[in-house]
């Protein structure tokens, strides 16, 4: 086994109480085994590429090897090799689903990685590269079926891939385009999907995986010897305004800190461009959290977080590192912890706040998360670990 060690870790669990997000590792293994239990005869490649959507990877990914899973999947080869840190395993199952320029090739034998093949041309450009290294490069053949991104789309491209000498072909999958969406033409065209994959698939008797987060919520007694779990494994929905037998518990909670607190008389302008004007006097908050912290600017005057369980609405435009909140119903005292996003209230939960910017979703959201927030793993209640990027 290789000597490696785990990135940007804070031993002694300290973290700047600005503005933090809190990973509960409790909910991280509850969706797990909820996910297990929706596709029973399934095992999971546990998808945490863009740090695990935001919540770090570090923390998720050592978590579930904890949890006994040995299969991941990326999007590049900087994540991979962070996979490979964390895990201090190099034997775990690692895919990487994106792009990987010639000149790191190389890398792919370094790290025991298994490639995607998405394209004729890829292929035959890396396996003329294992050719002359005299290996076998391990590899999952992606097939485009209706999605038109990544992937080949005939049973010609399959089968000149199929002939190259320079893979060891271990699976192949599909990318569902709207398994999350509930109207009856996308069901029959998800369907329509799977359809097509089997068809042009079949005869190499190949492994493979095609339930995605929306796969796994709506469509589980689809075949395939595993699945890829990304977004529901944090405890977000496929599509929170369709009914699934999937129970999650959001893992995320981004909190913050009252800074300063103001008696703000009737007819009051607030923060820049005066966008808010008080209708009365309101005792007003400062809140040392911005859209540069990755709570969006889009949110001001419509965000509403959590003070002291009470629902408190934004004031005014956000500002790079500084938000304005309403905290006149709360009883506020200065230090007293504000809940940005949390699972408490509707209000405060990721899909109700991506509902208020609108043309966006709740993935947006949690990977905007900026690299200045600390990522605090709970578990029982207690911190065990601080992951700061910075």
């Amino acid at each position: 086994m290789n000597n490696y060690i785990n990135p940007n870790i804070n031993e002694n669990k300290a973290f700047d109480r600005r503005c933090w997000a809190e990973i509960d590792l409790d909910k991280l293994a509850f969706n797990l085994n909820s996910i297990k239990r929706q596709c029973p005869d399934k095992e999971p490649i546990m998808v945490v590429k863009a740090n695990a959507y935001g919540h770090s990877d570090v923390i998720c990914a050592k978590e579930y090897y904890r949890l006994g899973e040995r299969r991941f999947a990326v999007s590049n080869l900087h994540e991979a090799e962070r996979l490979r840190n964390i895990t201090g395993d190099g034997s775990c199952f690692l895919l990487v689903f994106g792009y990987v320029e010639e000149s790191r090739f190389e890398d792919i034998l370094r790290l025991d990685l298994t490639v995607s093949l998405g394209s004729t041309e890829f292929a035959h450009r890396l396996g003329r590269f294992a050719e002359k290294k005299g290996v076998k490069i391990k590899a999952n053949i992606a097939v485009d079926t209706g999605m038109s991104r990544v992937g080949v789309r005939t049973a010609e491209e399959i089968e000149e891939i199929m002939n190259l000498k320079g893979f060891e072909i271990t699976g192949i999958y599909f990318h569902f385009a709207a398994a999350d969406m509930p109207e009856e033409e996308h069901k029959r065209f998800t369907l329509g999907q799977y359809d097509k994959f089997v068809s042009l698939t079949e005869k190499y008797a190949l492994p493979f995986h095609c339930l995605n987060s929306g796969g796994i919520a709506f469509y589980p007694q689809l075949g395939g010897e595993m699945m890829r779990p990304g977004l529901i494994l944090f405890g977000v929905s496929a599509n929170p305004n369709t009914e699934s037998t999937l129970e999650l518990k959001q893992v995320m909670t981004l909190k913050s800190v009252i800074d300063q607190i103001k008696i703000i008389p009737k007819g009051t302008d607030i923060g820049y461009g005066r966008t808010y004007t008080t209708d009365r006097e309101q005792v007003i908050a400062l809140v040392p959290v911005g859209y540069a912290d990755g709570y969006s600017r889009k949110l001001s005057n419509k965000g509403i977080v959590e003070v002291n369980g009470v629902l408190c609405p934004v004031r005014g435009r956000i500002c790079m590192d500084q938000m304005m909140v309403d905290v006149t119903a709360a009883g506020a005292a200065v230090g007293d912890e504000v809940v940005l996003f949390g699972d408490r209230f509707k209000e405060t939960s990721l899909d109700y706040a991506a509902g208020l910017i609108g043309e966006t979703i709740t993935h947006e959201l949690i990977c905007g998360i900026s690299a200045r927030v600390p990522r605090v793993a709970v578990r029982n209640g207690e911190v065990v670990e601080v992951v700061c990027e910075r």
